[in-house]
């Protein structure tokens, strides 16, 4: 097993050191880096990548399909559906892009690359971090989108063409969106987003190509869509961006869920309406009350909260992932 001896950073940045990089383009610039591909190699985990035949044989887990064989398939009502791990081949051959989610569970020494790098990002304990692979060609890819995490791409074999896009949007952004879902909103996405929609083409955008050996590290919130005209794998370390909301409102969750009015039941609509004006009574009470009930909450509180688990969702899909890779039990 190879053991990291420097920072992951280092060795596979070319002509770039950990520190340029963490002044100079983390959390919020995006940064294209070439190189040889023998610069990944001192990754623990990623020679073990080395074709899709192999990645099908280690992968036991739902495969997401995506791309215009999906939206054919479904009749325009999806771009992407998971199949069996022994469906996925076929999905690829009528020229869906493959998406491998948790990929470090199948090739363990890809945990110890992701927490290295999670370190030295500086990013909280409870911070969500996972590997995803992708495969793709015939100008299958991912349509025009943004995340709500980052990514460190290794681009493992073949040429992929990216458009990366500003976004003018939002900032910060706390969800996934596709632009394919436009012109609806989600209300919390809604809430804090500015301006028209860009085009699905991202045509104000910046087009990259990713070769064998290019790295790339795309932040939050960054328009980009990918195509490609090759057969093509790319490994991907992707992070949650846990925000001080999420540290606050677990401190104030904690702190409510001792008081035994907060625990009771949502139990109104069936009342009468005498019993619903008393239950309407008690909770303006109860919200009146707040402030004594976060009076004290300091930033050594609030900072404590980083070693919670900052995504329950992702959280819950490893467990059920795991689940999943145990023998027959898919």
């Amino acid at each position: 097993m190879k053991i990291i001896n420097g920072n992951i950073l280092d060795d596979v940045l070319n002509e770039m050191s950990s520190d340029e990089f963490l002044n100079e383009y983390w959390p919020n610039s995006f940064l294209h880096n070439k190189g040889s591909l023998e610069r990944f190699f001192s990754v623990p985990g990623i020679e073990s990548i080395s074709s899709l035949e192999n990645i099908l044989k280690i992968y036991k887990n739902p495969v997401m399909v995506v791309g215009d064989a999906i939206i054919e398939e479904t009749g325009g009502i999806l771009n992407k559906f998971l199949v069996p791990p022994e469906e996925a081949m076929s999905w690829y051959e009528k020229g869906a892009a493959l998406e491998f989610d948790f990929t470090e569970i199948f090739i363990p020494e890809l945990r110890e690359s992701i927490n290295k790098l999670k370190s030295l990002l500086g990013l909280p304990e409870g911070t969500m971090a996972k590997a995803v692979l992708y495969a793709a060609k015939e100008s299958a890819g991912f349509s025009a989108h943004f995340d709500a995490y980052c990514n460190f791409i290794f681009q493992l074999k073949g040429k992929k063409k990216w458009k990366l896009a500003e976004n003018f949007n939002t900032v910060n952004p706390l969800q996934h969106y596709e632009l394919i879902e436009a012109p609806h909103l989600p209300d919390p996405l809604k809430s804090y987003w500015n301006g028209e929609f860009p085009d699905e083409n991202l045509s104000n955008g910046r087009e990259l190509i990713l070769d064998t050996g290019s790295f790339l590290f795309l932040p939050r919130g960054c328009w980009h869509s990918t195509s490609s005209s090759e057969e093509t794998i790319a490994l991907n370390f992707t992070f949650g961006q846990p925000a001080w909301l999420d540290l606050i409102l677990i401190e104030l969750r904690n702190r409510l869920i001792q008081k035994d009015e907060w625990r009771e039941l949502v139990n109104i609509d069936l009342l009468d309406e005498n019993e619903r004006k008393k239950i309407e009574e008690k909770l303006k009470s109860m919200i009146n009350n707040l402030p004594n009930d976060f009076r004290g909450i300091s930033v050594g509180d609030i900072l404590a909260r980083k070693k919670d688990d900052l995504d329950v969702y992702q959280s819950t899909q490893l467990v059920v992932r795991q689940l999943m890779s145990i023998k027959d039990g898919f």
